[in-house]
């Protein structure tokens, strides 16, 4: 006679919702950080590589839907694109001018390390050594002629 045992947690989350796996991931990392940040900062890049791999999905998605919206249009039937274009021109000027705000609201300023000097005598360096050697030695001139 065989016991049947109910699924451990483990079990139950992985196969369940995506939605809940990702808000566990979210608690637990939160809870590691507040207990020993060099823990979570080592366990950083799993978060950094899903991230990473969800970047590229929106884009993805938004051309096959369009494409999957075109390929089921009937001919004659009434298109609602108006609205749509409207909502999307609405958006992208709403983000623009949020970032112009922003901007003059908090100004960031920039400070280069290097100064203009440093920089050409760098690209001289590099020409020097596109010419020459990596080092910038060209042995068939003399001391002198340099």
């Amino acid at each position: 006679m065989t016991t049947q045992r109910s699924p451990g947690l483990f079990r139950r989350l992985a196969h369940g919702s995506l939605v809940k796996q990702i808000l566990v991931g979210l608690v637990l990392g939160i809870l590691l950080a507040w207990i020993s940040k060099p823990a979570a900062e080592a366990v950083g890049l799993l978060g950094t590589l899903f991230v990473g791999a969800l970047k590229p999905l929106p884009p993805i998605l938004v051309l096959m839907l369009v494409m999957a919206s075109i390929a089921n249009h009937q001919h004659g039937q009434k298109t609602n694109i108006r609205p749509i274009l409207f909502l999307y021109l609405l958006g992208t000027f709403s983000a623009a001018l949020a970032a112009v705000v922003f901007s003059f609201a908090f100004p960031s300023t920039l400070h280069l390390s290097s100064s203009a000097g440093d920089i050409r005598r760098r690209q001289a360096c590099r020409s020097d050594a596109r010419a020459g050697n990596e080092h910038g030695f060209q042995p068939h001139r003399r001391a002198a002629e340099r």
